[in-house]
């Protein structure tokens, strides 16, 4: 089975530093937590974790980073399947930073609904890392 991918881009209004700062260290302040209130998420060591009174939950663990361009996950958040892998890069552009992020599985297809599913959710994120 072939390994597929789905990518999503989207211009951060911010200098490369800073975005890849704000999708790391300041994760919190953008992401979209899950349906318990007093959720937090963060990076702790090489996971990343959403945090609840009733203990953590990782969502991923990094397997590489390369500050301030490019990060690499094994993705066990929503939308997860054993073997997904997150690649975030981010590249200098002329209104602010290009922030691609590729979630990769094996076998999932390009024109899918679950392609479209995990899109859709990907953007979600980007879009709420724009308007921080």
């Amino acid at each position: 089975m072939a390994s597929g991918e789905v990518t999503i881009t989207a211009i951060v209004p911010l200098e490369i530093d800073a975005a890849f700062s704000a999708f790391t260290t300041d994760i919190d302040r953008w992401w979209v937590r899950g349906p318990e209130s007093g959720t937090v998420v963060r990076f702790e060591g090489e996971r990343l974790l959403e945090v609840s009174t009733d203990g953590a939950v990782t969502l991923a663990t990094v397997t590489a980073s390369v500050p301030p361009t490019h990060i690499e996950l094994d993705w066990d958040g929503p939308h997860s399947a054993p073997g997904d892998k997150v690649i975030v890069d981010f590249v200098p552009d002329a209104g602010g930073t290009r922030v691609t992020i590729r979630h990769r599985r094996q076998g999932i297809e390009s024109a899918g609904a679950l392609s479209a599913v995990i899109g859709l959710w990907w953007g979600d994120r980007l879009s709420k890392l724009q308007r921080r």
